[in-house]
């Protein structure tokens, strides 16, 4: 009777440890279809994103009239809606996925405490048997051939429970895994909706840009092309101000207060092609004071997020319109260093005083400022001399650059 009994138990474990798993697959295989069905959705919208990002470089190449960057303006606000969509279809996709993760960790902790009862019964069933002599199994059963098959019986028990530990403890791991999994799906939809009201915010500025020169040129030819005029002579003046004024932080930097250089300590903050380099190139000669690039350029796609070259304190953020950096954030790092990014369409969540970590996005790739083309400014700075001056035009960041090559 005992070993019915036994036998009752262990069957009524097992079904009770796969009843949870039968009536929770189907709604686990609906949210992987689902889960599917929006990476198909976001596949779809990045090759749409691709087509917009090849409009945007052909109207960028037209001659500069008001038509031209009315055009401009309207397939970049198209570019953002785009992006708007992927950014809203990947936080769908992360919902859902968070959604899975959570019945998965159900099920594995109702599998856990199945088990653990299981252990439970089992090893009370061993217990009772240990109480027993062998003198006393001996003599309860009726022939030996009846004792033998009880032992076998009982190593049996013995060894499944060894076999039911090994696999309590792997469940209990793959359940912290999945835990740790979740955590880090909650943390990237955070950052996703953040981005969304990020990219909502730069489409608002766009179409206020929009109505500005609509506003300004009075929808006339001629209007626009003298406040381009007037703006480019303006950006030249301003660009030679900051080189005069670097020039002399520059010359007054002690050598020995420069950070080490080596690669890899900076991470690089946009994935795209290197458009300019650090010092004088061919292009800054024709186009900025002293013919002196203080920066890199780097360039991918317009609205694209630009991440923190390494975990700091966002010291400053500022605009300077049509001039200078336009929209830019400056980013101290313990390590001697400031790094900036110009050029900015917009922010990421971030104001002065947050902490960034490497990676994060501090804000998006844009053409604000003195800028022939979306891109990204990059400038490292030697912390101690960095700092940020008021200007008629904005906040404008100075200091004694680095060539960032050499920190990438």
């Amino acid at each position: 009777m005992k070993r019915i009994i036994a036998f009752s138990l262990i069957l009524f474990i097992v079904y009770s440890l796969l009843l949870p798993v039968i009536t929770r697959a189907v709604s686990i295989d609906e949210l992987k279809q689902q889960i599917n069905a929006k990476e198909q959705e976001i596949k779809q919208l990045e090759e749409e994103a691709a087509a917009y990002k090849k409009q945007l470089e052909d109207t960028q190449s037209q001659k500069n009239t008001l038509k031209n960057q009315i055009s401009l303006i309207e397939n970049r606000i198209a570019k953002l809606k785009n992006d708007i969509s992927i950014t809203s279809a990947k936080i769908d996709n992360t919902s859902l996925t968070i959604e899975e993760l959570t019945l998965d960790i159900d099920e594995k902790q109702n599998e856990i405490d199945k088990r653990k009862d299981g252990l439970a019964n089992m090893l009370q069933i061993l217990y009772e048997y240990d109480q027993e002599s062998l003198i006393e199994l001996v003599l309860t059963k009726e022939n030996f051939s009846e004792f033998l098959n009880q032992v076998h019986y009982l190593e049996s028990v013995q060894q499944n429970v060894q076999k039911d530990l090994t696999a309590f403890l792997e469940l209990k791991q793959q359940l912290e895994e999945q835990k740790a999994a979740a955590e880090k799906q909650r943390n990237d939809l955070y950052n996703l909706n953040n981005q969304l009201r990020s990219q909502k915010l730069i489409v608002d500025q766009q179409k206020r840009e929009q109505n500005n020169f609509l506003s300004q040129t009075k929808g006339q030819e001629k209007q626009y092309q003298s406040l381009l005029d007037d703006t480019l002579k303006k950006q030249a003046e301003i660009q030679q101000e900051i080189y005069l004024l670097e020039d002399q932080i520059n010359k007054a930097l002690d050598p020995s207060t420069i950070p080490q250089s080596r690669a890899g300590v900076l991470a690089w903050p946009l994935g795209g092609v290197l458009t300019q380099s650090y010092g004088y190139t061919a292009y800054s000669k024709k186009l900025y004071a002293g013919g002196f690039h203080n920066g890199i350029d780097i360039a991918s796609s317009y609205g694209e997020p630009i991440r923190a070259a390494l975990s700091g304190t966002i010291t400053a953020m500022g605009n300077c319109g049509n001039y200078a950096y336009g929209r830019w954030i400056a980013v101290k790092h313990e390590n001697g260093l400031t790094t900036l990014y110009g050029h900015l369409s917009g922010y990421g969540a971030f104001r002065t005083g947050d902490t960034a970590k490497t990676g994060d996005i501090i804000g998006y790739e844009g053409s604000t400022g003195y800028s022939t083309g979306p891109h990204l400014h990059f400038g490292v700075y030697v912390t101690e001399t960095f700092r940020v001056e008021s200007m008629w035009y904005g906040l404008l960041p100075l200091g004694a650059h680095l060539d960032p090559m050499k920190y990438l």
